[in-house]
């Protein structure tokens, strides 16, 4: 199968945690979509904000009703600014798409799937619903996420 994402990349995207930005509306669904970091290539925090902002006007823009969260791994430590945009599955895949991003989950009735962007063959249910995979937890001050300058 062609643009098949790393199986050790896959299984890290397969255990992404959520921290909600703010509320969330009381039925979740849609797809969560970061909007940092495109083509899987870490940008330095500014440019990260520069990338955030430009999607995030243009879905505006458009209508979309959506919640900010971070996309993380367990700890953390490392977390991209993503969005949970209420759309379809169609919808999903164009999105995640223009947004350039390797991957995007989907979420519908409470279940979450993990989707390649460039090949819809590939996706995987996560092992847990997204309920159980928010965190209000306190991130650490450093972001693993970022590419920092070297020194």
């Amino acid at each position: 199968m062609q643009n098949l994402i790393d199986e050790n990349l896959w299984q890290l995207y397969l255990g992404v945690w959520f921290r909600p930005y703010g509320t969330l509306p009381l039925s979740p669904g849609g797809a969560i979509i970061s909007l940092w970091n495109p083509d899987g290539m870490k940008k330095s925090y500014k440019n990260n904000i520069k990338c955030q902002r430009l999607i995030y006007s243009a879905l505006k823009r458009k209508g979309y009703d959506m919640h900010l969260m971070w996309g993380s791994s367990p700890d953390l430590g490392y977390r991209e600014l993503s969005v949970l945009v209420n759309c379809s599955q169609n919808k999903a895949a164009r999105l995640a798409k223009v947004c350039r991003q390797k991957a995007y989950y989907y979420v519908k009735e409470g279940q979450i799937w993990l989707y390649n962007t460039h090949n819809p063959q590939q996706y995987s249910p996560l092992p847990a619903t997204f309920d159980a995979r928010l965190t209000y937890a306190k991130p650490p001050a450093y972001n693993e996420a970022i590419l920092y300058p070297s020194i």
